[in-house]
Formats: structure tokens, sequence, C-alpha cells
């Protein structure tokens, strides 16, 4: 039920909570954040127009794409209905963030997949572990720029 002078469309702070399943310190806090804003205040209780359910997805759709809460106030619109010119800023570095982490998930997955489905009894004489092995530390290395002769030896002699 919306307060009272409130517009049939309005909705209270606890109404909002309730709909999103947030605590109402969420709300006070996105305020606080420059994220949602009341359209006013009556009996001490804010109260919101009809878009901010919308909003309010839309900034969970953001955290779960990995966005902070200071991302996500850079480029939220502020009422204009359009996102703000740090939008490609921020988003175009995210995507690339999300593709690794892409894959790195199905590569996880497939080593995963690999394991439950070996007929190896040990990972150390399973031809493709030992080539998982291999190619990691090297790209260990290469992100490190290290290359040590006695790791090589290591890894030849399978004491690793």
């Amino acid at each position: 039920m919306s307060a009272p002078g409130a517009s049939p469309h309005s909705l209270t702070i606890s109404e909002v909570a309730a709909a999103m399943h947030l605590p109402t310190s969420t709300l006070r806090f996105y305020e606080r954040e420059g994220l949602i804003q009341p359209l006013a205040r009556r009996g001490g209780k804010r109260i919101y127009g009809p878009d901010i359910l919308a909003r309010l997805a839309l900034i969970d759709i953001a955290k779960q794409a990995g966005f902070t809460i200071a991302e996500v106030a850079r480029f939220m619109d502020h009422g204009s209905g359009t996102p703000s010119p740090q939008w490609r800023e921020l988003a175009e570095p995210k995507l690339a963030e999300l593709d690794e982490q892409i894959a790195f998930a199905e590569r996880a997955k497939a080593i995963i997949r690999h394991g439950l489905d070996c007929p190896r009894a040990s990972f150390v004489g399973c031809p493709v572990f030992q080539e998982l092995i291999q190619s990691h530390i090297e790209a260990i290395r290469e992100r490190t720029g290290h290359r040590g002769d006695r790791t090589e030896s290591a890894v030849r002699h399978g004491l690793t």
C-alpha cells in the first residue's frame, strides 16, 4: 500500500525493499551513492516512482556482471534514460575481463571433466595432465619472465 497522498504507482521504501528482496539499508546506501533518488518524502518515508524496480534490477545486473557500486554510479544515467559517457570506458575492459573469466572457467571445467573420465589411477600417470602441467609451467614462466634450468630439469624427470 502506498503512502497517503502518493500517486497510485509510487512505492514506499518498505514496498520497494519487499519487491526486490533487499534490506532497506541497501536502498539507503544506494541513495547515498547517487544510484537512486526518492521522488519525495511523506511522513518521513521515502517515496519512489514506478521506475525504481527497473533501476534496481539494472543495478543488480551490473553487479552480477562484476561492476562495483562505484562503477555503476559512474555509468548509470541520472534521469536521462541513457547511459553516461563513462559507460563504454567501463564496459569494454569489463567485457574483456569476463571473457578471461569464461575462458578460465571453461578450462577448469574441461580439466575436471577429464579428471572424472580419465582411466589412469593418478594424475602423474596421465599424459593429458602431464601436458597440462607443462603448459601451465610455461605460462607461469612467460607471465613472470622467469626461466630456470632447475625447474626444466625437474619437469623432464617427472619431479613436479
